[in-house]
């Protein structure tokens, strides 16, 4: 965890501001800014303050890092919760659609982003209880996947499928901001020191650089 860069606030909402502001230091200054977005319930509340605060710039590009594989009308999906949040702003929201094969929505969403991305600025992530990052979870195929891309991924967590950015995308991102709050990733938190083997830290390891923003004592 050496290339991790730990900020310690005294809540949710307090870890929630501070990466705005950090995301917001650099909106102003670039033409075209892509922000990948995870999905659940801890970053609600910050994507709901961005709508609020800058859903009015027009050069703000959004991306869905990874999701179930479910129709957008399910209520597991990822891309429900984004698209209600910042339908009403003027962002370009790149929406991840959903196909019968999770073959063809990977691709299809691959050939979505990389056409309207050139650069990926920075994204939002959490970290499961078991330690998984995106959909990338421990013993499965897309762990292995080496291409710059989105993968359908078998987990049976949920739903059967899901559709995930790969390790070599994540770690082509100049930012990656880790939001993990509340008392139920304390444990995790702490494993992450010990046990290098979890798909987090195999992220951190590629990466020069990693943030993470986090209520608790670690």
């Amino acid at each position: 965890m050496g290339s991790l860069e730990i900020i310690k606030t005294n809540s949710h909402e307090e870890a929630s501001l501070t990466l705005l502001k950090l995301l917001s230091d650099d909106f102003d200054s670039k033409p075209n800014y892509s922000l990948g977005l995870s999905g659940g319930n801890t970053p609600k509340f910050l994507y709901k303050e961005l709508a609020s605060k800058y859903g009015q710039q027009n050069n703000i590009s959004l991306w869905t890092v990874d999701d179930r594989h479910v129709d957008i009308r399910n209520e597991h999906s990822n891309q429900a919760m984004i698209n209600n949040i910042f339908s009403k702003t003027k962002f370009n929201i790149l929406s991840l659609d959903y196909f019968e094969d999770p073959k063809d929505s990977a691709n299809n969403y691959t050939k979505l982003v990389f056409e309207n991305i050139d650069y990926f600025n920075s994204a939002i992530l959490g970290v499961g209880d078991d330690g998984h990052i995106a959909s990338l979870f421990s013993n499965t195929k897309a762990l292995n996947i080496t291409e710059m891309c989105f993968i359908e991924n078998e987990v049976n967590i949920l739903t059967k499928w899901r559709v995930t950015s790969t390790f070599s995308l994540l770690s082509s991102i100049e930012n990656i901001y880790l939001l993990v709050t509340g008392e139920n990733k304390k444990n995790i938190l702490q494993e992450m020191k010990d046990n290098e083997e979890l798909p987090i830290n195999k992220l951190i390891e590629m990466r020069e650089k990693t943030t993470l923003l986090t209520d608790q004592i670690i």
